[in-house]
């Protein structure tokens, strides 16, 4: 009894197990537009890469700053003579000409005791005798410190990657508006898909209902055969149809989700639905504002351009200028025995002072001059088209609003017409040539509506990415 019921408790664990599982696996994903963008900025690879731009900007702030402090640099070399030079051995045998120079001072001042100048020398004692093995091998350690003390290249080198930085964090700016525009549009275009697929769903129910009833009817000899072939031409252009929207929601689904930087094999859900998100469309106040070209991201970002040209002449300019850097050397000899004309301490400073270079410098200013001149030319046309582009997208967006509102009257309107033709054909006052107009002329207005709706949301987009 206990192993059948230890069996009967694994089973029921290993059920609840998998249809955990099961559940996690095919969880779908609520999103609203909100949560859709928000997402997008989060994990999108647009603006992954213009955050790792941010922080590469910050590095080189760091690497230019730290090429102004202090260096200290250390360097162990080692060297072995295969045969010792004769010179070397001639000076080594002058080991013992300390010892020879003492005895002769003090013999000196022996003979001479009145004489100040002698009898000083210390006396060196007791010489060693250095072989040719101990004067063949060499080690050192040389340890230096340099400091740049002026460095015209330096200072404008400096607030370049300073720059750099503020230009890196408006392009994120950047990043993050275009990516808002081209979430928002993905989503616009998946719900407008969902809801046309299903009113094309729901005039092909209707339709294939009445099919069944009308080939029922004229089994019984009450109604032409040519109807009933019209209704079943009517109804395989609505599958074409259907067929074809149905790939076209598929395929925006996948766009937004490629927007979004979320894997495509993740099944989600769109929570807004056409009418909250017009409603969320603050239209009224979008049209009142200005246009402010210095606040606007794409100028913003040019006058960073200008400023790293400006630096740009600077840096050329600098290269006119001395460099002046001080240093300090230490070396230690591990090799008593050996010879060494290198002090142990040296203390130096250093000028690199340009004084000919036959105009290659000029040029390079000449140069930078003339980027310079440009950018200033493209800011001035760039400004100029930024009100083009404003006073043309928001014409645009007026003209989206009042087109949207006529097809949405019109859209109702076909709408009553198609209700009523199919009341009057099931009641037999209509044919179905007359049935199948009416329902083309309400899915050609279902159509122009949703089409306004999605020029009216792009002009939106569009405006609103130039107001920020």
């Amino acid at each position: 009894m206990n192993i059948i019921k230890s069996l009967t408790l694994s089973l029921s664990l290993a059920v609840m197990l998998t249809q955990g599982l099961h559940a996690q696996q095919n969880s779908t994903t609520q999103l609203s537009l909100k949560q859709a963008q928000d997402y997008a900025l989060k994990n999108s690879p647009l603006i992954k890469n213009a955050n790792i731009d941010l922080e590469s900007a910050k590095k080189k702030i760091w690497e230019t700053t730290a090429f102004g402090l202090p260096q200290i640099n250390g360097k162990v070399a080692g060297s072995y003579m295969l045969a010792l030079p004769d010179k070397i051995k001639e000076f080594s045998s002058l080991n013992s000409l300390g010892l020879w120079m003492y005895y002769a001072d003090q013999q000196l001042s022996k003979n001479n005791p009145t004489n100040q100048a002698l009898g000083h020398i210390t006396d060196p004692g007791p010489t060693t005798t250095v072989s040719d093995a101990d004067m063949k091998w060499g080690l050192t350690l040389d340890i230096t410190v340099s400091q740049l003390l002026f460095s015209g290249s330096y200072i404008v080198g400096l607030q370049t990657s300073k720059t750099f930085k503020a230009f890196s964090e408006i392009s994120i700016t950047k990043s993050e508006n275009d990516l808002i525009e081209s979430v928002t549009n993905a989503y616009f275009i998946c719900v407008i898909a969902q809801e046309n697929k299903h009113v094309i769903d729901s005039i092909y129910q209707t339709t294939g209902n009445i099919l069944k009833e009308i080939s029922e009817i004229q089994k019984e000899g009450l109604m032409e055969e040519t109807d009933v072939d019209q209704m079943q031409l009517t109804l395989t252009n609505i599958q074409n149809t259907k067929e074809m929207i149905d790939r076209q929601c598929e395929v925006a689904m996948n766009l937004l989700k490629f927007q979004m930087g979320m894997e495509l094999k993740n099944p989600i859900e769109l929570k807004d639905n056409t009418d909250q998100l017009i409603g969320q469309l603050n239209s009224e106040v979008l049209v009142q504002k200005n246009l402010d070209v210095n606040k606007q991201v794409d100028y913003r970002l040019l006058e960073i351009q200008e400023k790293m040209a400006e630096l740009n002449v600077k840096l050329q300019k600098s290269t006119f200028l001395p460099d002046v850097a001080a240093y300090y050397n230490h070396q230690e000899n591990f090799n008593t025995n050996s010879f060494s004309f290198t002090p142990p301490n040296v203390v130096g400073l250093s000028v690199n002072i340009p004084i000919f270079g036959s105009g290659q410098k000029l040029a390079r200013v000449s140069q930078a001059n003339l980027g310079l001149e440009k950018l200033r030319n493209g800011k001035s046309q760039l400004s100029m088209g930024l009100q083009t582009q404003f006073s043309d997208a928001r014409s645009s967006f007026i003209t989206s609003m009042n087109k949207y509102q006529t097809n949405k009257q019109a859209r109702d309107l076909a709408y009553k017409i198609y209700s009523r033709s199919l009341i009057k054909y099931k009641e037999g006052l209509i044919t179905s040539l007359e049935l199948a107009q009416a329902q083309n002329q309400y899915l050609q207005a279902q159509t122009n509506y949703y089409t306004a709706i999605m020029e009216m949301s792009t002009s939106y987009t569009k405006l609103e990415k130039l107001l920020k």
